[in-house]
C-alpha cells in the first residue's frame, strides 16, 4: 500500500487558463462558463456504477447510443452485461457538474485465460498469479466478479481487465471467474516478444509460445514488426497438444485505447515513469504528462508522482501522445477499514464501519462475490441482520478537521460471521499516541502496551514526535457497555 499525501486543491480556472496560454483555446477546449461543457473527446477508466454509466467520477448518459452497445469483441457487447471495474472508454462530452453524454463505448479484455502459479502476499492484502506466462497481480482495490478473491484458484478461466506497470506486471482492476461469454477467441494475451524467440511461424510472450501466419496481423502489422521486448495484442485458443496460443489476430497493445479522439482526454492508470521536476512530465498509459503550472492536484504532491502510483488526469492532448493536464488524482488507497456498518446516511453518501466515516462518490465501486444487480449505497443499509464490508480509500478530512475514508473500493462481504472485531490500516492522527490510546482514521481506541505487536509503544511516539508519517495496522473491538468507545486487540507498524 502506498503513502501518499494529504489533499491540495490549487483553482481549477488557473489550470484551464494555463492550457489556453500554453496551447490556445479553440472549441473543443475547457469551458469555464458555470455549467458548460468542461471536455469532449475521450474518457477511459474503470466503470464505478451504472444507471447511466460512471467513469472517472462522470455519469455519462447513453441514451444516445444505439441499444446502449459496447463496441468491442469480446462478448462484451451492450452496456447491461458491463461490470464494476472494467476499464471502459467513454467518447463523448463531460460538463462542470461531472455529468456528460456518451457518443460511443468500447471495451477490451486485457487477458483471457487460465489461472496457474497463484501466490498469496505475506499480508494477505495482495495475490500474483499468471494467465498463460503473462504476470498479474490483484490488490483490495481489484473488484472480483462471481468469486471472492480468497476463493480464487489455479485452473480458473478468467477475464481481466487491466493496467499495464512499468515492470511488466499487469494491476487488475477487474477479474471475472469462470464467465460464459467471451467472443470468437477464448484466450486473449498481452505481452513483449521474447530476445530470440521469433521464427518458424511463432514467437514467445513470457515464454508463453505463440503461433501465426500472415492473416494473423490486423491494423497494418506484418511480422517484421515482432521486434524483441515490443508489446503485443494476441487473440486465438489454446493448442492443447502443444500448450501453443494459435492466434487469430495480432495487434497493437491495450494502449491503443488511450489514444485521444479529440482534443480532451480522461484516463486512469499507473505512472509508468517518475515525474520529472525540471520538464513537469511523467509517463502514463503510453503517453507523456505535462503538468501544467496550475494544474489541480487532489490527494497528492508532485513528488508523490512515482512509478506504479495509480493516479486519474484530465487534460488536453496535443499530438498523439501528449497530455497537458489540468487536474492529477490520487487513486491510490492509503486507508482500509473492514467490519460491520454501524449506520448508513443515504442522505449523505457516508457510512460508518467502527467509528470510521466512510464517504462515497461517483468513483466508489460497490460490489460483492454473488450480485447480478449493481450495488449503491441503499444496498448496504443494515436490515435483518448485520453487513460486513472491506473498504479501500483515500484518507482525508473535512474542513472542520473531521478524518474520514475517501472510498475507492466497498466489497461487501458475503457468508463471513462477524465477530464484532474491527481492521483498520491509517495514517497516526494528529493527537498521535498518549500514554494509554491511539488515534487513527478519526477514531480513538484505548491501547494498552501489551497490544503493540513487533513494536514498542515508546517506539511509535518516537516516530510521530520525528514528524514521521506512521502507518498502522489495528485490529480491535467495541467497549462492552458503550457505543462510541473502542478497545484495541492487535497493533502494527505498517
Amino acid at each position: 500500500m502506498q503513502l501518499i499525501a494529504r489533499k491540495r486543491l490549487v483553482s481549477i480556472l488557473v489550470a484551464a487558463l494555463t492550457i489556453c496560454v500554453i496551447s490556445g483555446c479553440d472549441g473543443n477546449s475547457v469551458n469555464i462558463a458555470e455549467g458548460g461543457i468542461r471536455g469532449t473527446g475521450s474518457s477511459v477508466g474503470p466503470v464505478s456504477g451504472f444507471g447511466s454509466v460512471f467513469v472517472n467520477g462522470i455519469e455519462f448518459d447513453t441514451d444516445g447510443i444505439r441499444d446502449r452497445g459496447v463496441e468491442g469483441n469480446d462478448g462484451i457487447d451492450s452496456e447491461r452485461i458491463l461490470h464494476e471495474g472494467m476499464i471502459l472508454r467513454v467518447d463523448g462530452e463531460w460538463r462542470h457538474d461531472d455529468t456528460g453524454t456518451a457518443s460511443s463505448m468500447a471495451y477490451d479484455d486485457t487477458l483471457r485465460g487460465t489461472v496457474s502459479n497463484l501466490a498469496t502476499g505475506s499480508n494477505d492484502d495482495q495475490i500474483t498469479f499468471e494467465i498463460h506466462g503473462q504476470p498479474v497481480f490483484a490488490d483490495r482495490q481489484t473488484v472480483f466478479d462471481e468469486q471472492s478473491r480468497a476463493n480464487l484458484e489455479n485452473g480458473d478461466f478468467v477475464r481481466v481487465s487491466a493496467w499495464r506497470q512499468p515492470d511488466g506486471v499487469f494491476r487488475a482492476s477487474y477479474i471475472g471467474v469462470n464467465f460464459g461469454a467471451f467472443g470468437d477467441s477464448a484466450i486473449e494475451l498481452e505481452g513483449p516478444v521474447d530476445a530470440g524467440s521469433v521464427g518458424g511461424g511463432q514467437f514467445k510472450m513470457n515464454g508463453q509460445i505463440i503461433k501465426f501466419d500472415d492473416l494473423s496481423f490486423v491494423e497494418g502489422l506484418t511480422s517484421g514488426d515482432l521486434q524483441s521486448g515490443v508489446y503485443f495484442e494476441v487473440e486465438g485458443d489454446l493448442d492443447l497438444a502443444s500448450d501453443a496460443v494459435v492466434a487469430a489476430r495480432i495487434q497493437p497493445n491495450d494502449f491503443r485505447r488511450y489514444q485521444p479522439s479529440d482534443k480532451n482526454i480522461y484516463m486512469a492508470g499507473p505512472v509508468s515513469s517518475d515525474y520529472i521536476f525540471n520538464e513537469r512530465t511523467f509517463g502514463l498509459n503510453g503517453m507523456t504528462i505535462q503538468v501544467t503550472a496550475g494544474a489541480e492536484l487532489v490527494g497528492i504532491e508532485l513528488e508523490d508522482i512515482n512509478e506504479g502510483l495509480l493516479v486519474q488526469v484530465e487534460g488536453e492532448s496535443v499530438g498523439s501522445n501528449l497530455v497537458l493536464a489540468s487536474q492529477i488524482l490520487a487513486l491510490d488507497s492509503d486507508a482500509e477499514i473492514r467490519g460491520v456498518i454501524d449506520t448508513v446516511d443515504p442522505g449523505a453518501d457516508r457510512l460508518y464501519i467502527g467509528g470510521v466515516g466512510v464517504q462515497i462518490t461517483p468513483r466508489t465501486i460497490i460490489s460483492d462475490d454473488e450480485a447480478e444487480e449493481r450495488l449503491t449505497i441503499n444496498d448496504l443499509i443494515p436490515g435483518a441482520g448485520a453487513i460486513q464490508v472491506g473498504v479501500a480509500g483515500l484518507q482525508k478530512e473535512d474542513i472542520d478537521g473531521t478524518v474520514y475514508v475517501e472510498a475507492i473500493n466497498i466489497q461487501r462481504e458475503l457468508g463471513v460471521e462477524p465477530d464484532g472485531t474491527y481492521e483498520l490500516e491509517g495514517v497516526l492522527d494528529m493527537s498521535g499516541v498518549s500514554f494509554s490510546s491511539i488515534t487513527v482514521l478519526g477514531v480513538t481506541i484505548n491501547a494498552p502496551d501489551e497490544v503493540f505487536d513487533g513494536v514498542l509503544r515508546d517506539e511509535v511516539e518516537a516516530l510521530f514526535q520525528g514528524e514521521e508519517k506512521v502507518v498502522l495496522e489495528v485490529e480491535y473491538r467495541r467497549m462492552e457497555d458503550f457505543t462510541d468507545q473502542y478497545e484495541a486487540s492487535s497493533i502494527e507498524l505498517n
